[in-house]
């Protein structure tokens, strides 16, 4: 199954991110299209864009913090939670996989595959008292890839 919708079929659902699609992160700018797929298997998906050039994002609570976490690049933290970044897949390993398919429905935790992360705006949640999601800015002429690891299906985001 494949559904596309362009960015007046977006405007015209109330939260598409959260209700429509369940991405785990909350966009600031609405993207000019959004695609929903299955697709054959979730970790070729995610090993095939790493290739390509995306950066895996995870975001996690500060505790615990897994071994796993100590080789990865951490882009920002508060006092609540901690981003990483990775970018090749030499540095993807099974640990992580199986981290990321275990957690998969952990609401404290998001995980999500960003074609460029030039002009990109991470907000962690809970900086200065306000969403209890990451949030995103600063999307322009990117993509951004969420995976549903359990059901092989994937949500992508295209800005022009």
């Amino acid at each position: 199954m494949k559904t596309t919708y362009s960015r007046a079929e977006l405007l015209k659902i109330d939260d598409p991110f959260e209700y429509e699609f369940g991405l785990p992160l909350k966009i600031n700018d609405l993207p000019s299209s959004v695609m929903e797929e299955d697709i054959p298997d979730s970790k070729t998906k995610l090993l095939e864009k790493l290739a390509e050039g995306y950066s895996l994002i995870i975001q996690k609570p500060r505790i615990p913090n897994e071994k796993v976490f100590t080789t990865l690049q951490l882009l920002d933290e508060n006092e609540f939670m901690k981003l990483y970044a990775v970018n090749e897949t030499t540095t993807f390993t099974e640990e992580l996989w199986n981290l990321l398919y275990e957690s998969e429905y952990d609401l404290h935790r998001a995980f999500f595959l960003l074609k460029e992360m030039k002009g990109v705006v991470f907000e962690l949640p809970y900086t200065g008292g306000g969403t209890r999601s990451l949030t995103l800015s600063g999307l322009n002429a990117n993509t951004l890839i969420h995976l549903r690891l359990e059901v092989d299906q994937s949500v992508t985001c295209r800005w022009d």
